[in-house]
């Protein structure tokens, strides 16, 4: 069979506006995508695009497309091997290769340093955040932690992590934010909490980290093509029957009157010492949640994303109307 020859002119008038429409919408999400990554220095690899796309129905196939191409795309995103990034930014690609040998090696020695977690009573979820979950952390960064407790032991756990950090010698453990089972709900809904959240790495996780993602659905409208990452979720702690022994017991004993006295107090104490210690530090102390942060990152990523998306989107839509 020949090929037709029919113009593009002949095809229902409906279709070429449309599907230039669909174009210029992926094309868009692409760059909002890779400006939030460029902020921290991180080209992203297609399928990552795609994971913390704004976009609804941006698949691979679509992406690639897009990618390989889009004419006016090409102008703003340029392409390393399996690497894409915005236009002179091609030095981050090093930066990544080398951050992610790094970071997989840093997580091989915070897994072993984290097995004594399975000991702490009531602990339901550590998640490994920040850098180190995207793989993008330099060396002697942090090891960041979001944990999730039992509802109403939220201070009793947060009282042993300080003790296992403190007498196992481990300061730069931060666990930056404890929830309770009972009060998973982020307020917050922003595309700064939407990306902590799903870029998380749960590491020891008995449940809890469904329910939390679960509690905020909110997450999957600002990120409607998120796919799981499963090279990141295959980082588990070793099972350790000796901790999970421990555990056990402390919880026996710390069930009942016994436990809430204890979680009283360790309430009263610490709220005391963590406001007094830092009284101009961002942190929000509350029975069911404590969140501690030295700094708020939240205001001046977000201020950069948008100044990011405001310089590339203007360039590309001039390019795109210039076609």
């Amino acid at each position: 069979m020949s090929p037709s020859t029919e113009p593009v002119q002949e095809l229902p008038s409906e279709a070429a506006p449309d599907l230039l429409e669909e174009e210029r919408a992926a094309d868009e999400a692409i760059i909002r995508s890779l400006c939030y990554s460029d902020i921290f220095g991180f080209p992203l690899k297609l399928e990552e695009i795609v994971r913390f796309s704004e976009m609804a129905g941006l698949s691979l196939e679509l992406a690639a497309d897009r990618l390989k191409n889009g004419k006016a795309l090409h102008q703003i995103v340029k392409s390393a091997g399996e690497f894409f990034y915005l236009d002179g930014r091609e030095g981050n690609c090093e930066i990544r290769r080398g951050r992610e040998t790094e970071s997989k090696r840093q997580l091989q020695i915070a897994l072993r340093r984290l097995i004594p977690l399975q000991g702490i009573p009531f602990l339901r979820m550590a998640a490994i955040t920040g850098a180190l979950a995207a793989l993008n952390s330099p060396a002697g960064d942090d090891v960041d932690l979001l944990i999730i407790s039992s509802r109403g032991r939220i201070w009793t756990s947060y009282l042993f992590m300080r003790c296992w950090r403190y007498f196992g010698h481990n300061p730069d453990i931060c666990f930056n934010v404890f929830l309770s089972e009972g009060d998973l709900v982020f307020r917050n809904e922003n595309l700064f909490f939407a990306r902590e959240i799903l870029g998380s790495m749960p590491v020891f996780n008995r449940g809890a980290f469904e329910e939390f993602v679960a509690a905020n659905p909110w997450i999957f409208e600002i990120f409607p093509s998120w796919i799981p990452d499963q090279e990141r979720r295959s980082y588990k702690l070793d099972i350790s029957p000796r901790w999970q022994r421990r555990q056990k017991r402390l919880e026996t004993v710390l069930t009942g009157p016994l436990g809430d006295l204890l979680e009283f107090a360790a309430r009263k104490l610490q709220s005391r010492i963590l406001i007094g210690a830092a009284p101009d530090a961002a942190l929000g102390v509350r029975r069911n949640r404590i969140k501690l942060h030295k700094h708020d990152n939240r205001s001046p990523i977000l201020d950069k994303y948008d100044e990011r998306c405001r310089e590339r989107l203007t360039r590309y839509r001039e390019l795109a109307n210039q076609a």
